[in-house]
């Protein structure tokens, strides 16, 4: 079997083919790889790829090293490879509706011959193999446990095994590499490869620019320079600092310009960049042509007005750009700053050269080429080593019988289920017999042998001789537990009988745990056969006094509140088991505590086994029920007075002492017209009992609410200039006008006001109302006094279906003459979406009934005024947002 196991590049040198210049034919054609290494037999894909002025199709046509034809002209661009053998091939390209300009590219397939193998394929089990495999000039061959990520067992063409237990799969590698001329110094370009809208590491919020030369020699780059954007709104703007190349740019190298102060390639002024944002990038050599360009969020209609001046140069794109921009969200993605780098080495001078992915500033970024160079290869073939596996048997179940005499003979039968890899019928047969040398048990170990044509195993058979059935006795007379040693019977015997040894009696023992109260006699019987199996039975006699005496009554627990309450100790009747009977007196203990105090009565009786009665009584004397006393009513109030103890009048308690009364504080809510206190009075009882009384004082009157109306708000130059204030104020008695315009204040409750009109202004207008007690309160309304027409338009509009934003139209205070108006829509492409001579129709964010994306557009607004017959225009940009 045949894999590839690893195609790599060691070094890739960009190539590129020569070009034809023409009005009509192709000026570039690459092809991809340029350079392969197959496995033989394995096939695989060149593709072509060509640019250039053609109104038909390309056409490609392949020729081997020879200059056969072996793929004939056809717009077929893949050349799929079946050779056996290495070839150069040559690969041409031209346009059908202008044959005759053909250009050439180069490729080549190297094959790497399949090495014959030999090799031990089957071994007998735990013996070593070996395998081997021609090696043919230029290529190298190795020996692995692994296809693809294993360890390399022996670097040479003929590998030995070490001793092998099972199959092993060991694989074959053989190396080729493959030579590729330069292709010549005019292969390369020097491209604008990354552009950092959002920053890198350590520079979040940078910019930077990064240019690669991907030319294999060096390119004289004197007086070039680099040029970027400076406006979000006019593509023609031009930052004022342009970036200079060094005189000499090396090979396959880059340089990167950034806005961070003190880096090594400091742009100069800050890059007037922002993701979804606008901007461009340009490359211009020291002619002043335009070498490379890179543009995002700019509109069709932007592009093709692109001509800023750039060191004293007109910029025209020509070539170098042609569509829509890049994509200009692009951003951070999580943590990760992410920048529009370029996708490959082609330049197609479209937004397919770049894509946004990671930041890699100051890194290579990935498909960047740079001409040709080598290329290297690996084959990978396997070689299956199998093993002619050891037999298999069950083991058959140890055997246990209780005597000598019961032992069988031996019988290969009952090694059961043999079965081997490769011998059908493996043989069995028994080799001898040993005793372990032990008695209850003895065990004996059979050994039977199971062969196939080259290996064997032993199996065991074992076999326990052991007496394991212990005697059996009679049963013993059931527990006993009495309260008098009189009521202990006499012990008598017990009959037995065995397996081996027949029947017989036995007398019984007994022993006292030497204990009263309870004192227990244990009476035991045991039979032992010859192997030490043996049967017991045993009875327990506990003589025992258990049952306590009772206390006949006891009295319930209490809580009580005060010490007048507490009832006499009694004394208690009590009855025992054994007959006898009394009275007890108890005892009384209290926990010296007080608020609550705790008092314990207890009474106790004991037997003569010492059974043991106990009765308590817990009485608690507490005084929990707080004093009582009246909420003191509300005041209104112009200060606050002094607390006094002496307005609380009617506080009592239930244990008729004379609660204390005391002041706890007051508690503002430091509000202003009014201020809200509540003043707090504690009452306290001799076990600390707490009520609280309240009293509302409420100081001072309410704010009041200044509100005014103003017509008109706005005045321009053809007015009179007088406004009219009518006052919506509540809760004031007296008003004080402020007219923003250092014009004395007047002190009406509704009041008119004349402002000076010459010059645009704003005036803000000051109303305070102040209440009878002086709270105080303002409100501000502006005038503004415009000169000529006043609009506004907004940056942004939202048409998703709810109440706010669902059109998009200029909005005009005064100044302009409404039959004289035209306001339009265009999209990104320069298209025009929508148009209205009313400018009180705006745009509903639909194209023809169909909603529009949501994005940037483009919006121009026409408008004729009162003071000029010549039309005023507004351009500008519009986000819609859904």
């Amino acid at each position: 079997m045949k894999y590839i196991y690893s195609f790599f590049t060691l070094v890739l040198v960009l190539s590129y083919s020569q070009s034809a210049f023409a009005q009509c034919g192709p000026t570039f054609l690459e092809s991809n790889p340029k350079a392969m290494i197959l496995c033989q037999g394995i096939t695989d894909t060149v593709a072509f790829s060509a640019t250039g002025t053609c109104a038909g199709d390309f056409e490609f046509q392949v020729l081997n090293s020879s200059n056969s034809v072996i793929q004939a002209w056809s717009t077929n661009d893949q050349y799929i490879s079946t050779n056996l053998t290495s070839e150069t091939y040559f690969v041409e390209t031209r346009c059908s509706t202008c044959p005759g300009v053909v250009i050439q590219d180069t490729f080549l397939v190297e094959i790497i011959q399949e090495p014959t193998i030999t090799a031990d394929t089957f071994i007998c089990h735990g013996n070593t193999a070996t395998v081997s495999a021609t090696e043919f000039p230029n290529n190298n061959i190795t020996w692995w446990d692994n296809e693809t990520i294993g360890n390399q067992l022996i670097d040479s063409s003929s590998y030995t095994t070490p001793p092998l237990f099972e199959d092993d799969t060991i694989y074959m590698q053989v190396d080729g590499t493959a030579s590729i001329q330069n292709s010549g110094s005019n292969a390369g370009s020097i491209l604008i490869t990354e552009a950092g809208l959002h920053g890198f590491s350590g520079g979040l919020s940078a910019d930077y620019l990064e240019i690669s030369n991907l030319y294999s020699s060096p390119v004289n780059t004197a007086g070039w320079s680099l040029a970027i954007s400076n406006s979000y709104t006019n593509i023609n703007l031009v930052n004022t600092s342009l970036w200079s190349f060094p005189n000499s740019f090396a090979p396959c190298t880059m340089i990167s310009v950034t806005d961070v102060l003190n880096s090594p390639n400091y742009w100069g002024n800050n890059m007037f960049w922002n993701p979804s944002y606008p901007g461009w990038a340009a490359i211009i050599d020291d002619q002043g042509n335009l070498v490379d360009f890179v543009a995002w969020g700019w509109t069709l209609a932007d592009l093709a007005g692109f001509a800023p001046t750039i060191a004293g140069n007109v910029i025209t794109l020509g070539s170098e750009w042609s569509g829509i921009s890049c994509d200009p969200a692009c951003t951070n993605v999580g943590p990760i700053p992410y920048s529009l780098s370029r996708n490959g080495s082609t330049d197609t001078n479209t937004e397919a050269d770049f894509v946004c992915q990671a930041t890699s500033l100051d890194l290579v970024n990935p498909g960047l080429n740079c001409g040709w160079g080598s290329v290297y290869g690996t084959c990978t073939q396997e070689v299956i080593v199998h093993i002619d596996s050891l037999p298999f048997a069950d083991t058959p179940d140890t055997t246990f019988i209780n005597c000598i005499s019961d032992v069988p003979a031996p019988d290969p039968s009952i090694i059961t289920n043999v079965m081997d890899d490769y011998t059908a019928s493996p043989t069995v047969s028994y080799v001898g017999e040993v005793s372990d040398g032990n008695t209850c048990p003895e065990i004996l170990t059979r050994t039977y042998q199971v062969a196939d044509s080259c290996n064997f195993v032993e199996i065991y058979h074992v076999i326990v001789i052991n007496d394991t059935v212990a005697p059996v006795l009679e049963a013993a007379p059931a527990d006993l537990t009495v309260a008098c040693y009189s009521e202990i019977p006499t012990i008598g015997t017990l009959t037995w009988t065995d397996n081996c040894m027949g029947s017989g009696n036995v007398l019984g023992t007994e022993v006292s745990g030497g204990s009263a109260c309870a004192e227990v006699y244990t009476r035991t019987w045991t039979i032992t056969d010859s192997c030490g199996n043996s049967a017991t039975q045993t009875q327990v006699i506990t003589v025992n006094d258990t049952i306590a005496p009772i206390i006949n009554f006891v009295p319930a627990d209490l809580s009580i509140q005060c010490p007048s309450n507490l009832p006499p100790m009694a004394t208690l009747p009590w009855t025992d088991n054994c007959g006898a009977n009394g009275t007890i007196s108890g005892v009384e203990v209290s926990d010296g505590q007080i608020c609550p105090e705790t008092i314990t009565r207890t009474w106790t009786i004991a037997d003569n086994c010492g059974n043991t009665r106990t009765e308590v009584q817990v009485i608690v004397l507490h005084d929990d029920i707080a004093p009582t006393a009246s909420d003191l009513p509300s005041e209104n109030v112009e200060a606050l007075p002094l607390p006094d103890i002496s307005l609380i009048t009617d506080a009592t308690d239930n244990c008729s002492t004379t609660p204390v009364v005391e002041w706890v504080g007051d508690d503002s809510d430091f509000g202003y017209c009014p201020e809200n206190v509540v003043r707090t009075y504690s009452v306290t009882d001799d076990c600390g009992n707490v009520a609280f009384i309240n009293q509302n004082f409420s100081i001072g009157d309410s704010m009041p609410n200044a509100a005014f109306t103003a017509n008109p708000t706005v005045l321009d130059d053809l007015s009179n200039g007088w406004v009219q204030f009518q006052n919506q104020s509540t809760g004031a008695s007296a008003y004080t006008w402020d007219f923003g315009d250092n014009s004395p204040y007047v002190y009406d409750t509704n009041t008119t006001h004349q402002y000076n009109i010459g010059l645009t202004t704003t005036y803000e207008v000051r109303l305070a109302a102040t209440s009878d007690y002086g709270c105080t309160d303002s409100a501000t309304i502006e005038i503004l006094v415009v000169q000529g027409p006043l609009y506004f338009i907004p940056n942004a509009f939202t048409p998703n279906n709810d109440v706010n934003n669902q059109l998009f139209t200029p909005i005009f205070v005064a100044g302009f003459n409404p039959n004289d108006f035209n306001f339009q829509i265009y999209n990104q492409r320069g298209k025009l979406i929508f148009e209205s001579f009313n400018p009180q129709i705006g745009w509903d964010g639909k194209y023809k009934g169909t909603e529009c994306p949501e994005g940037t557009y483009v919006y121009r607004v026409e408008y004729g005024t009162d003071e000029s017959s010549d039309p005023e225009v507004v351009t500008g940009h519009i986000n819609l947002l859904r």
